[in-house]
């Protein structure tokens, strides 16, 4: 068996094999490798498995180096909320994919090899996991009439409201400007750092056709809006957000609705609500759409020293929040990137 980087040129025979694997969703796909590539210049040496030079491909993992000198970098099988299966047509070669992984991460002297796995999966030999997290997804329905029926009341009523304060939708890639300043106020009123404008443009870039952007604006402000990533018969919402003043107006729940309509509308069979952190505000809000939920855990295998702990509510992680809230949001959008770029979580 032959385990090997992924040429660039061989990005097509690695979607096509991505597309008919079960299991399989937009995060497996290559267009992440040209994102982590363009828009943070990382080393993305996706792994590919055959049984001989130029042969079909029997398995892939996707692979980003994340090098933060002087601190301890790793390896991680996907950027921020991704997650999914190793695609492999067996254990073993799932088991050589993932041994390659941590041997070429080693090889450069990275501190951890984070694999993000979904559903209550045991962790790998050597691997300690930490299951924070869950996936949201909603079965859709088969007409927007039908959805619209479906939904709670309570989320019929938020929907009217927010279309009573004159609400505006727009689409398209030319709108991801105005939602990245959307997202980027929301993160910063969080106390998390944002992505970055290259980054999000090269997301949309990268993904062409099956990424689209959708916003709501009031009084000739953006105030609302989402990328989508649509893989087979389903849409992912990788990142979505309100600006926290224009709440009252439940642009939220127009936009989720817009987005489950338009689905409905295309005959797709599910939405990806993405990652959530267990027991959080974002992660009841998914809920009340009746979305159910997968286990969605990280898997860490220490290469140097000790694993990180992923301590997501300790004091040192409350106090960087506090102090990233106090930050002027000029220099929280300049700084966000760099930090975004370190700790691709």
């Amino acid at each position: 068996m032959l385990i090997e980087e992924l040429d660039p040129g061989d990005a097509p025979e690695w979607d096509d094999y991505v597309s008919r694997k079960e299991g399989a969703n937009c995060y497996h796909l290559h267009g992440w490798r040209t994102v982590g590539q363009r828009g943070y210049g990382l080393r993305a040496p996706y792994l590919a498995a055959r049984a001989r030079p130029r042969g079909e491909l029997l398995g892939v993992l996707p692979l980003f180096f994340v090098e933060n000198p002087p601190l301890r970098g790793y390896a991680t099988t996907g950027l921020f909320g991704a997650y999914g299966p190793v695609l492999a047509e067996d254990e073993e070669i799932s088991s050589l994919l993932l041994r390659e992984a941590c041997r070429r991460a080693s090889a450069v002297r990275l501190a951890s090899f984070r694999l993000k796995p979904l559903g209550a999966v045991r962790a790998p030999p050597g691997f300690v996991s930490h299951d924070h997290w869950v996936v949201a997804s909603l079965p859709l329905w088969q007409t927007q009439d039908e959805a619209w029926r479906c939904i709670r009341g309570k989320q019929r009523n938020c929907i009217r409201k927010a279309r009573e304060h004159g609400l505006l939708l727009r689409g398209g890639p030319p709108e991801v400007g105005r939602f990245h300043d959307v997202l980027a106020e929301n993160m910063h009123s969080k106390g998390a750092p944002i992505y970055g404008l290259r980054w999000m443009r090269a997301l949309v870039d990268a993904f062409g056709p099956a990424a689209d952007v959708i916003t709501l604006h009031h009084g000739g402000r953006c105030v609302s809006g989402a990328v989508t990533v649509t893989f087979r018969d389903v849409v992912a919402v990788p990142f979505a957000s309100s600006r926290p003043d224009a709440l009252p107006m439940r642009p939220n729940d127009l936009l989720y609705w817009e987005i489950i309509s338009r689905s409905c509308a295309r005959g797709l069979r599910e939405l990806d609500l993405g990652t959530s952190l267990r027991g959080s505000t974002a992660l009841d809000f998914k809920l009340h759409w009746g979305a159910r939920t997968t286990p969605r855990s990280v898997q860490v295998k220490a290469l140097r020293g000790r694993p990180p702990s992923f301590d997501v509510g300790s004091r040192s992680v409350r106090a960087l929040v506090a102090l990233w809230q106090r930050l002027p949001r000029a220099w929280a959008d300049a700084l966000g990137p760099a930090v975004c770029r370190r700790f691709l979580l």
